[in-house]
């Protein structure tokens, strides 16, 4: 189990990452138009299945062959002859994301007014925060080094 585990994220990670990251570089540098919208198109679907995965992940990774059925789908995603990820996109995607645009736009500018306006607040509270922890930490360290120095 932990090596088809340990199998599964190293190919995940090389096919569903690493790989498409490279192939995007060569695209962007080489301007070419149709393989940048393709790889646009796998990065969005593969948003979208890893942050469902991180959901469901949580109440399925029990099920027989789990993990080897999640590499062949990522492998599935990006051949090129099976052309997953445009097949899911051009089926799922694009009709869910139309549909709603308007409503996602409207709350991703409501969002981003939001993040303008508090952000800097919330960036120096949380700066605070992580410098009063940092404060008692190291309190605490020195505490225990001066016990073991007594003892």
């Amino acid at each position: 189990m932990m090596f088809g585990y340990f199998m599964y994220r190293t190919v995940c990670n090389v096919v569903g990452y690493l790989y498409p990251a490279y192939a995007s570089f060569k695209a962007i540098k080489a301007n070419n138009t149709k393989n940048i919208t393709a790889w646009l198109t796998y990065w969005i679907v593969m948003a979208l299945f890893s942050v469902g995965e991180g959901t469901a992940d949580n109440f399925i990774f029990w099920l027989p062959f789990y993990y080897e059925i999640k590499m062949i789908f990522v492998i599935w995603l990006i051949l090129p002859q099976t052309q997953g990820a445009t097949r899911i996109y051009d089926s799922y995607v694009v009709p869910i994301l139309t549909r709603y645009e308007k409503e996602i736009d409207k709350k991703l500018g409501m969002a981003q007014e939001q993040v303008t306006n508090q952000g800097p607040e919330l960036v120096k509270q949380g700066l605070e925060l992580s410098k009063q922890g940092l404060a008692k930490l190291y309190e605490v360290a020195a505490e225990g080094i001066l016990k073991g120095k007594n003892d």
